[in-house]
């Protein structure tokens, strides 16, 4: 069963499941050992959210290479929380917090930030073994505090003035091959001192906190409005699309809809984010439309990032970044992912150069495969989810970009400038009939 095979599959029956009490769903035999099996969701962590498995929980643009769990609390007067883990099996891990009036992050604790407890190690330090089994337990703090110039170490503050209620979400990037979808290691697991001394877990610290149950708010731009930007009088089918797809950055989602629909890309907006984005990510995103062809060819250059699904013993050498995907989506209107790729799965030539197919699945070319060294993404049957077919939205992300690579959507400064600052990092796009592209032959990589 491949990675996201396996993710989809766990998370199918998660979702099926009463979320209020603790329940254990397990990979099949031969999948894991069953020793690692551990449970995927509590009275405290919502979740696991997987992008192709429950539409009502494809929300905020998910990659599917990673899981999400979502906690939604209020930690009484007075009242102390902790989180303890230990550091999973996996590409990536973090803990974001968020502000709930626009879905954007307030602050992060990830992996590497995060220092283990006496006795234990990092596995996601530089020179550190990924492998080992034990000693990788790790302790935060969560504060309703908003984030200072001070911070206190494994500490994440969380607090957002006039909010009362803590929104926080878990990542696990691509947990190593053999392991459960928790990497390992089971989900981090909160302890709550109350004022009077008295320390609690469980469904006792689920009611004193208030945990919710359900997905956090989802911010979609309402149809209507959606639907007289896409719909302007005078505007292409295609619209907002470009035969050459045009890559924008990420800041926030009202200067995006501006650039994008209404040609307002001045200034210099702020990388708020939104959308639950990650801190540790930023973003390029295009609009496309199949009204240009039924194929969309992208080509370039992948950025050297680890590969750990084989469980590496260390994630160390000459990397440009800690993770690299490009998603098919719908559109701001739903927010709903269709499918992605993610590094590891894309054929590179000798000069790292790679090409990704997008097209509806009955139009998948016959060489877009592997074995012709093409990744493919499903563009979305739905299109934008609201009336218009031939339309689709492409998300590519870059996580945690290293020192002196100077070419990741991090060093984007201002809008337009993105081509120039990636290079040959960002996607050059054609479009083809699938007739054309398949009359291209396959061209192994080797």
């Amino acid at each position: 069963m491949s990675t996201l095979t396996k993710f989809a599959a766990v998370a199918a029956l998660t979702v099926l499941a009463p979320i209020a009490a603790a329940c254990t769903n397990s990979l099949g035999p031969g999948d894991v050992d069953s020793a690692q099996q551990h449970d995927t969701s509590s009275c405290f962590w919502f979740g696991p959210t997987f992008s192709t498995t429950n539409q009502e929980l494809n929300y905020a643009f998910p990659d599917s290479g990673a899981l999400y769990w979502a906690a939604q609390f209020a930690i009484p007067a007075g009242a102390a929380l902790t989180v303890k883990g230990e550091y999973a099996h996996a590409r990536y891990q973090s803990l974001n917090s968020y502000n709930i009036t626009d879905n954007t992050p307030t602050a992060a604790l990830n992996d590497v930030s995060t220092a283990p407890d006496a006795g234990s190690t990092n596995p996601y330090l530089p020179g550190a073994d990924r492998t080992g089994e034990d000693n990788r337990s790790y302790t935060a703090t969560v504060r309703n505090e908003a984030p200072g110039a001070a911070a206190a170490p494994n500490t994440l503050y969380a607090g957002v003035p006039g909010q009362e209620r803590t929104t926080l979400v878990y990542r696990l990037y691509l947990p190593d091959n053999g392991r459960d979808i928790t990497g390992g290691v089971g989900l981090p697991r909160p302890e709550l001192r109350l004022a009077n001394g008295e320390v609690v877990t469980g469904e006792k610290l689920c009611e004193a906190v208030g945990a919710a149950t359900t997905t956090p708010k989802v911010d979609v731009l309402p149809m209507g409005k959606y639907l007289a930007l896409r719909d302007a009088p005078g505007k292409p089918a295609t619209f907002p699309a470009a035969e050459q797809p045009v890559w924008r950055t990420y800041y926030n989602t009202q200067f995006g809809l501006g650039c994008s629909y209404l040609g307002k890309c001045e200034g210099t907006p702020a990388r708020t984010g939104g959308q639950y984005s990650n801190i540790d990510n930023n973003y390029v995103n295009a609009y496309v439309s199949r009204g240009f062809g039924e194929v969309l060819t992208l080509t370039g250059t992948m950025p050297r990032t680890p590969h750990t699904l084989d469980s590496v013993s260390s994630a160390d050498g000459d990397v440009d970044m800690r993770y690299w995907s490009l998603c098919s989506n719908e559109s701001i209107a739903t927010t709903r992912a269709t499918g992605c790729v993610f590094d590891e799965e894309v054929p590179l030539d000798a000069a790292r150069r790679y090409t990704v197919v997008a097209s509806l699945p009955e139009d998948r070319p016959a060489n877009a495969t592997e074995a012709c060294g093409v990744a493919w993404v499903p563009l979305p049957s739905t299109g934008d989810g609201a009336g218009h077919p031939e339309d689709a939205y492409l998300i590519l992300r870059n996580m945690l970009p290293t020192k002196g690579f100077g070419h990741a959507v991090q060093d984007t400064k201002t809008p337009g400038d993105e081509k120039a600052v990636m290079n040959a990092y960002l996607p050059d796009g054609k479009y083809s009939s699938k007739a054309e592209f398949e009359a291209k032959g396959c061209a192994p990589t080797k």
